[in-house]
């Protein structure tokens, strides 16, 4: 049921019922973004972002976070040019204290001094997080290149120099000309009844005051009449290509055409540019098509990351396959693919509350009309062959062009490749006419979208096998299925020298098989809008399937063939060893990935635990298709077998198939390997120099298994540190400005764990983090948490963990790797009588064995933080 109404204060309101779980989500969008800001205020939209978490009238510091995490429930915030979104996810029962926190946040914010002087140092943290990121720098060269009078052209996040200098009176004076109900839109979404929910709203906002809007008049962008190149020198190993060219906004009639455009150029493991550039031959590390569809007019954008010695061969392919897309029309095959995806991603989107209210949100922000999506696949599901070129033709000309790149090295001779390339592109001349292309007929989806449970029983039930284990979950509240399997082994199967073997095997084995090629494989599995890849990690390697209920038979032909025939082929291996290969050479881009790595070698030592799953230059080189087949064999056997489904299945079939093509397994054995873990003997600081604006830091100790009695305390115990209410966040963030991330890390193997705080900021700043980190561990050991404070980490862990399991692909996630871990496969749904039953003592105990060891801290930085 839907009701969308208007308080008297201007402020719109939409109400979605919904009752497939007992969870509501409560957004607010505002309808201003960064792009509506004047000269000299650049930023403040997000800047007031934060703000707005930082007490209110009703709420201190922090006190916002830790109401809606102690009330189970999870809250956030993002800005973009056009709209800020602020929204809480909560069990039913605490849907009053998400509307009087949104409320109170939105009507009657404090702007205290003190505190937007702490918060100024977190959003500079954030801006120089960001200059850190190969792909946000990519992304603000294009946006900077494409747009030069409107403020597209701007980061969201604006400069650091005017975050410093923003006063108070700046920041209240755009609050109270924006942040008014009239620019606003509160969409409610789950298990509630709307006639008494439109009380309750009516009660939180019909206070907030209907001041006046300040209008806004955007600058207009000059019409783009030649190309514009620009190339740009980085620290960052990876370069990055971006090409694009402007299209209209949002609502125009071509934007359907330019979606799908999008979907059958670059997106999809069968789409034409992965296809010729990542998979055919490995020019590009990744590649994708996408359409910026905004308030105001956009862009068509093809991306590629590269190795920059690749640019002149990766460009070649890339504009000839611009050419067949500006000349012939889509086979209609591609044309019904594109059009079931973009169906798809919307049904998706209603596996949750939130990401209904995001969607319905979205539509109602945009178009005025929550149900438009209908209208959206109306225009879609009429397109023809013809319209996709006619569409490409008409936008992706040469003189509207914008041509970026970032790049370590030569950059120069890359300026001249891209200059050369971009006068040579041209629109050709249309194909011959022959034979026209007929209209697609889509594989339409046969039912409706329904925000009402059809029922079904939720409860897992393992089915009574000779070898191996399924467990199967009937729930029909929405039409998908999600179906993994898991084998133990791992890396932890990896003979000595192949390092990156299991990787390489979670790369290579949901690719080609006996009846299927790679590409006929990608192409049936994208036709579904299923998904099915394989994962391989320290423990376990397996597969994983999502489809839509209507397509269960073939997705689980699919599924088969990968499962059973893979042929592990010699030319796929060497495609995904040069990727792998060339990953290892930038991976100090990400320098918090690196200070985790070091720290696990440095924790876990001879230990499986302690290598890198992505190998090295000398172990990849020797992996081939025998290494593949003896690993895979090793593991992919009956009595390793585990399953899991759930969804809109029905139980006796699925069982039957899975039976039937799990009899062509051989029987093998049930992997039970035990390594010894020897924990550190001493303290140890590891330090490794690079130029990135932040140092990142992991300060950490031996931690439990899997299966320890004590690991929902120490669930509880990461619970106290992690979250917006948690005692890192308020202490080394809301206080004392050191970062903008900050959080607990832990990890529990089969053989050991370990236990860790992570934060990531300026470099004069790294010794003082670790200090706090230390004054944080020693409370915990020191004193018991307060009753107060247990119960707010309890609630969390339970909301969150009830709000996860929406989706069909979390709750078979979770059955899975508790039931390969030898932990009841039901356990999940004792979790929340496991986490109640912690307390005080237990939380203390444990941090005193626990966080009195040797310990380790690595970091990655600028200077030495010791």
């Amino acid at each position: 049921m839907f009701k969308k109404f208007q308080l008297k204060n201007g402020l719109k309101v939409l109400l979605v019922e919904s009752k497939k779980s007992p969870v509501v989500s409560v957004q607010m969008w505002v309808k201003t973004g960064s792009a509506d800001e004047r000269k000299g205020e650049e930023g403040i939209s997000h800047f007031i972002e934060h703000l707005l978490f930082k007490g209110t009238r009703k709420f201190g510091v922090g006190e916002i976070a830790a109401t809606v995490e102690g009330s189970g429930g999870e809250l956030n915030a993002y800005t973009s040019f056009d709209q800020t979104v602020f929204y809480v996810t909560i069990s039913k029962e605490f849907t009053d204290t998400a509307l009087e926190v949104i409320s109170d946040m939105m009507g009657f914010p404090l702007f205290d001094q003190k505190e937007i002087n702490n918060e100024r140092e977190v959003v500079i943290e954030e801006i120089k997080r960001g200059r850190d990121n190969p792909h946000r720098q990519a992304s603000q060269l294009l946006f900077g290149q494409a747009y030069k009078k409107h403020p597209y052209g701007l980061p969201v996040i604006g400069f650091d120099k005017v975050i410093k200098k923003v006063s108070r009176k700046t920041l209240i004076n755009y609050y109270q000309s924006r942040y008014v109900p009239r620019n606003m839109m509160l969409i409610v979404v789950g298990d509630f009844d709307a006639s008494e929910m439109k009380v309750k709203v009516e009660s939180y906002f019909a206070e907030m005051k209907d001041l006046k809007l300040r209008r806004v008049v955007r600058p207009r962008e000059a019409k783009q009449t030649k190309p514009r190149i620009k190339v740009l020198k980085t620290a960052f190993e990876e370069a990055q290509v971006n090409i694009a060219w402007k299209i209209p906004k949002f609502d125009h009639q071509d934007i359907p055409a330019l979606d799908v455009l999008a979907l059958i150029l670059g997106q999809g493991d069968s789409s034409r540019l992965m296809h010729r550039l990542r998979l055919e031959k490995p020019l590009v590390n990744s590649v994708s098509a996408s359409s910026f569809t905004p308030f105001d007019p956009g862009f068509f954008a093809v991306s590629m990351s590269l190795v920059r010695e690749n640019l002149d061969t990766a460009l070649p392919v890339l504009i000839e396959e611009l050419y067949q897309a500006l000349a012939v029309p889509p086979q209609s095959e591609e044309l019904a693919k594109a059009v079931m995806n973009l169906a798809s991603e919307e049904f998706y989107s209603m596996e949750t509350v939130d990401g209904m209210a995001r969607t319905f949100g979205s539509y109602e922000h945009h178009f005025g009309d929550y149900k438009y999506f209908n209208k959206i696949m109306k225009k879609v599901n009429g397109l023809k062959p013809a319209d996709i070129v006619a569409v490409a033709r008409k936008y992706l000309r040469p003189e509207t062009m914008t041509v970026t790149m970032t790049t370590p090295r030569g950059e120069r001779e890359a300026a001249k490749i891209l200059t050369a390339a971009t006068k040579k592109f041209r629109v050709p001349p249309p194909a011959k006419k022959g034979k026209a292309a007929k209209k697609a007929k889509p594989n339409r989806l046969k039912w409706k979208l329904s925000t009402r449970s059809v029922g079904g029983d939720d409860r897992p039930t393992k089915v009574p096998r000779k070898e191996g284990v399924l467990i199967l979950r009937e729930a029909h509240d929405t039409p998908v299925i999600s179906l993994r399997s898991a084998f133990r082994g791992g890396v932890r199967q990896e003979g000595p020298g192949q390092g990156g073997l299991t990787e390489l095997l979670s790369r290579v084995w949901a690719t080609e098989t006996k009846s299927w090629s790679e590409r006929q494989l990608y192409h049936e599995v994208e036709a579904m809008a299923a998904s099915l890849s394989a994962f391989g990690g320290r423990n376990t390697i397996g597969l994983t399937l999502t489809t839509i209920s209507d397509h269960t038979d073939k997705a689980l032909e699919l599924f088969q063939s990968v499962l059973l025939e893979p042929t592990f082929s010699a030319e796929i291996i060497e495609r995904e060893k040069t990727i792998m290969l060339e990953q290892l050479k930038h991976r100090n881009d990400n320098p918090a990935q690196v200070a985790v790595l070091k720290f696990m070698q440095k924790m876990f030592g001879d230990h499986p635990y302690g290598r890198d799953p992505m190998g090295d230059e000398k172990s990849l080189r020797g992996l081939g298709t025998k290494e593949l087949f003896s690993h895979y064999n090793k593991m992919v056997t009956r009595q390793n077998f585990v399953g899991v489904s759930s969804g809109d299945l029905n139980p006796k079939q699925l069982g039957q198939k899975i039976d039937g093509f799990l009899g062509r397994l051989s029987a093998g054995e049930r992997i039970r390997d035990h390594f010894a873990f020897a924990p550190p003997q001493e303290t140890l600081r590891l330090f490794e120099a690079n130029e990135k604006e932040q140092t990142h830091i992991v300060y950490g100790f031996p931690g439990l298994t899997l299966t320890d009695p004590q690991r929902f305390s120490l669930q509880v115990l990461q619970s106290i540190l992690a979250g917006q209410g948690g005692r890192l966040f308020i202490e080394l963030r809301d206080k004392a400005s050191l970062a903008y991330s900050v959080a607990p890390l832990r990890m529990e193997g089969l053989d050991g764990g370990y236990f860790a705080a992570y934060i990531g900021c300026s470099p004069e700043k790294g010794a003082k983090a670790i200090a706090m980190m230390e004054t944080e561990f020693s409370k915990l050991c020191d004193k018991e948490v307060p009753e107060a404070e247990l119960e707010r980490a309890r609630r969390y862990l339970i909301g969150r963990h009830d709000i996860d399991l929406q989706r069909n692909t979390a709750v078979s996630s979770s059955l899975l790797f508790d039931e390969i871990y030898d932990i009841d496969f039901v356990e999940t749904y004792r979790y929340a009588e496991r986490i109640r039953a912690v307390s005080a003592k237990d939380v203390r105990n444990l941090a005193r064995q626990l966080l009195q060891q040797k310990f380790i801290i690595s970091a990655i930085g600028r200077e030495c933080p010791w």
